[in-house]
């Protein structure tokens, strides 16, 4: 069995050619006419059934440059490890 999406294309452009008589049908005008006049079996799962799932954003791991990248010595912030002067 085929599509049942492609079974409607096809009967709508077979309906718009025999509508046309004789000039040429747009295959983007086939498609937007079936997708006003398409409608789905009940086998599939309606939309309000359906569960939402938000994608949650990962945070990258790179570090802001808010700061610059020069090591200054502070004298007297260092500890001893010792623990005696």
């Amino acid at each position: 069995m085929a599509n049942e999406w492609r079974e409607h294309v096809k009967k709508t452009m077979a309906h718009m050619k025999a509508k046309a008589k004789g000039t040429t049908v747009m295959l983007k005008d086939v498609l937007k006419e079936a997708g006003k006049t398409y409608k789905k079996s009940g086998n599939s799962v309606s939309k309000s059934n359906k569960k939402s799932h938000k994608k949650s954003h990962k945070k990258s791991n790179k570090k802001s440059h808010k700061k610059s990248h020069t090591k200054k010595n502070k004298k007297g912030s260092r500890k001893r490890k010792n623990g005696g002067w």
